[in-house]
């Protein structure tokens, strides 16, 4: 990775009054103020301690990493509206008109994936394609892909590429999303992304992430032990606090609407970055240089 992405610029972001993501090229939009106060703080009671029911009952690590685990629900089941704060959170990115307007094709998504992940400062993620069970049988993505940042403080943030699987040439042109507290990311399905390492010293605590895949089609896998698209085992203590009813009202309208909250949701514009990769002699990696071997880009861990 490039220079300037591993020693990234720290976020200076310009908010419109009315948000418009329809025409400005990247694959990726922003959205700050997502979720109201109360909303978020329900989250950290969930998913901020590492030493959590969720973390716990998976063994959650990061090093050496946990193996992927995630848990799928059909955005068609009626009882949706059943699985309280989740099937409402749900609902809320599904419908929101700003990603549809951004992603047209949200609107024929039928499944809905889950996963999240605790991590310290120094902790990036590699770079990758979310594909059904990882790839096994062949890559399939999903029409959009989101992330909800519960905490912020810590972490680097977020990579999003123009690269999708089978181009012969790395991508050129890539846009950062710094973590933020109550803000989503959301971006193509296909597109090659990662979390760069955070830089210099954080006493914020750690970088917690709450992901959401949207599907045309995925098969919920009914096998025994953790792995892709599970069903939601609603006997553990942290789905059962995920599916708890909640005060429709201590969520925001992610249309922008605050008649039910006193927080309106934000378009950020994303950083862009206009070299990705380069040599180790600090020059821009070009499309005539072909496809590099993956354990041949340093991604900074």
């Amino acid at each position: 990775l490039s220079n300037s992405v591993l020693d990234y610029t720290e976020e200076h972001s310009v908010e419109s009054v009315e948000p418009d993501l329809s025409t400005d090229g990247a694959p990726c939009a922003i959205l700050d103020n997502f979720l109201s106060l109360d909303a978020i703080r329900y989250l950290k009671r969930i998913f901020e301690d590492p030493q959590a029911s969720y973390w716990s009952n998976h063994n959650y690590q990061v090093e050496p990493p946990s193996p992927y685990f995630s848990y799928a629900l059909p955005i068609t089941d009626p009882s949706l509206s059943d699985w309280g704060y989740l099937g409402n959170l749900i609902q809320q990115i599904y419908h929101c008109s700003l990603l549809r307007a951004k992603f047209p094709d949200l609107g024929k998504a039928k499944y809905v994936e889950m996963w999240a992940h605790n991590r310290p400062h120094a902790s990036g993620h590699q770079m990758h394609f979310d594909s059904d069970d990882e790839g096994r049988g062949g890559v399939r993505n999903p029409v959009m892909s989101t992330i909800l940042y519960v905490t912020a403080g810590s972490g680097g943030p977020s990579l999003i590429t123009t690269q999708v699987f089978g181009e012969n040439c790395l991508a050129e042109k890539g846009w950062l999303c710094h973590p933020r507290e109550k803000r989503l990311v959301a971006f193509d399905g296909r597109v090659l992304h990662g979390v760069v390492p955070g830089k210099k010293f954080s006493s914020g605590g750690r970088r917690v992430t709450l992901m959401f895949a949207f599907w045309k089609d995925l098969r919920i896998r009914q096998e025994e032990g953790l792995g892709s698209s599970r069903p939601f085992p609603i006997d553990k203590p942290w789905a059962q606090q995920l599916r708890r009813a909640v005060d429709n009202s201590n969520i925001n309208n992610a249309d922008g609407d605050d008649s039910n909250s006193s927080y309106l949701v934000s378009e950020t514009s994303p950083i862009p970055v206009d070299c990705i990769y380069e040599t180790l002699e600090g020059k821009p990696w070009s499309k005539k240089m072909g496809l590099p071997l993956y354990d041949q880009v340093f991604q900074g861990f």
